[in-house]
């Protein structure tokens, strides 16, 4: 975790404390709130576990554990007297309410399934969730009224499509072969696959004479046999919104293949051959990867907005072991951290 960012001011406690005098030693001070040795030993398993999920990233690992505790300590109580200045109130009616509104939007009305569901989608266990929902509601608020928006830059979305094409989708340009049945009898059936398996024996051989056979009368989709067959470029994502069998169909075979018959949701029998596949063009989405990019960054800003904030408000740090790793001085004194 990033120490300080920008100037702080800290005014150091410089008075000894004696292990004798008291059981609870006081770690330090963030506005009016004490973080304790208690404060510390309770906050280190959930520290240890928050690591493990999406909850807790960008840790700078070149500082101890102890001092990555404390500054993590250090930040929710930043956070809280933040929330409490802004009047953002988290009370058990808050938690509840919460809960009920996350449930109403995943479609889930048992209590116990919600569970399983937070566990699952977050990696840790509900008690643990549930003991993060207070600061996540907090750090919510302050992130639509106090935290920088900063969208990423263009150059940020040109990078991320460049290294990620494959998970983008593609777009498919193909021909379309459809055969409708005149009824739904065993016969009918019979002789609309048998004439469905000739074709596509037929285009096999000579797969230049797919676009002949998909323009003549025996592509029974007037509008596809106008064209020849053709649909022109159409994303595998609209495609298979509207068509999925055939977009099942395209995503298996290469271009300039052709598929085996299949039935599509109109009951009609279909070949189709790939003329073409391209990664779906960057302007198709980019607001995708704007959203995805500014998700990322969110904990990032957040974190820097809530070190920055540190110098807004009173701390004073009491640990010698934080003292000395990041070079505090024993005197009040306004100094910058790296």
């Amino acid at each position: 975790m990033a120490l300080f960012s920008g100037i702080v001011s800290l005014s150091v406690f410089t008075s000894e404390i004696r292990p004798a005098e008291s059981l609870n030693k006081i770690i330090a001070t963030v506005g009016n709130q004490s973080i304790s040795e208690l404060d510390f030993d309770d906050a280190q398993d959930k520290y240890q576990k928050l690591s493990n999920t999406k909850y807790l990233k960008n840790e700078d690992m070149r500082k101890s554990l102890r001092t990555r505790i404390i500054d993590f300590l250090i930040d929710r109580a930043v956070v809280d007297s933040i929330a409490e200045d802004e009047s953002i109130q988290v009370n058990e009616k808050r938690l509840e309410s919460e809960i009920e509104k996350r449930m109403e939007f995943m479609g889930i009305t048992s209590r116990k399934q919600f569970e399983k569901a937070v566990e699952s989608s977050s990696g840790m266990s509900y008690e643990l969730w549930y003991t993060e929902l207070p600061y996540q509601i907090k750090k919510t608020q302050l992130m639509q009224y106090k935290v920088p928006n900063h969208p990423p830059s263009d150059k940020d979305i040109r990078a991320w499509y460049a290294q990620n094409r494959e998970k983008v989708g593609f777009e498919v340009q193909y021909r379309q072969i459809a055969i409708a049945p005149n009824n739904d009898s065993i016969t009918e059936e019979s002789r609309i696959h048998k004439e469905a398996s000739e074709i596509k024996k037929s285009v096999l051989s000579d797969p230049a004479s797919f676009g002949l056979v998909a323009g003549s009368p025996r592509n029974t989709d007037a509008g596809l046999r106008a064209r020849k067959g053709l649909i022109d470029w159409i994303s595998s994502f609209e495609l298979y919104k509207t068509n999925r069998s055939v977009a099942v169909a395209l995503s298996t075979i290469p271009v300039g293949s052709v598929s085996e018959v299949f039935r599509d949701e109109r009951k009609r029998y279909c070949i189709v051959k790939v003329e073409g596949k391209r990664p779906t063009p960057l302007e198709n989405v980019r607001q995708g990867i704007v959203n995805l990019l500014s998700r990322e960054k969110e904990d990032e800003n957040f974190m820097k907005w809530v070190r920055e904030s540190r110098s807004t408000v009173p701390i004073q740090i009491f640990d010698e072991i934080y003292k000395k790793e990041n070079k505090i001085p024993d005197q009040q004194e306004t100094f910058t951290l790296d």
